[in-house]
């Protein structure tokens, strides 16, 4: 029986990850870019992007970044600020004036910037550890960004950025879990057609 819960599959992809090579990682993430860039966004788009963290090997976002910026330049690209103790994060605007400081999990964070309310955020980059064939997601079992998307537009793209490509189905989902409409992967785009 293959794993299919969210302890078990948590575990396995964090280790699987932390287990890459540091030239796994990036071969992984140069795949992922040439993915990435298949995306159609909208010029004028508000675009939630999440930071990597240090250690962690998570998707270089920066390039991401990067390349948001190079192929649209009136985009406008938005960070999670979290509030301590709530879990909820706040959103703020990442241009050239914004100061990044580590939070106390190592995620890169504005200091200070601009609030953008989630209604006005066109699409949302998720973090995972690994996703299923029906577009659910593992993240690290916060829960900020299940909360985050639902005062989200019904509207608003959510994209999932993974390294590995899909397990078949995640058991033990949940009615709070928000899935997601499409995940880039190293090989290709996943699409989910979850939204209305």
């Amino acid at each position: 029986m293959h794993p299919s819960t969210k302890p078990e599959l948590r575990k396995i992809y964090r280790e699987k990850r932390i287990g890459l090579s540091d030239e796994q990682f990036r071969q992984l993430n140069d795949q992922l870019m040439m993915q990435v860039e298949a995306l159609e966004m909208q010029p004028r788009w508000t675009v939630h992007l999440f930071l990597p963290i240090a250690g962690n090997q998570e998707p270089n976002t920066y390039a991401i970044a990067e390349w948001l910026r190079k192929q649209y330049p009136d985009i406008r690209l938005v960070l999670p600020k979290t509030e301590r103790g709530s879990n909820r994060m706040n959103h703020v605007v990442w241009d050239a004036k914004t100061t990044l400081e580590p939070n106390d999990w190592g995620i890169p964070e504005p200091v200070a910037g601009t609030t953008v309310l989630p209604q006005d955020i066109d699409a949302v980059f998720l973090p995972l550890l690994i996703f299923d064939e029906q577009g659910n997601r593992i993240g690290y079992g916060k829960g900020f960004y299940d909360r985050f998307l639902t005062e989200c537009r019904p509207a608003t793209r959510k994209i999932g950025i993974s390294l590995f490509e899909a397990v078949k189905v995640i058991t033990d989902v949940s009615a709070h879990d928000v899935a997601m409409d499409l995940c880039v992967t190293p090989t290709r785009i996943w699409s989910f057609n979850t939204t209305p």
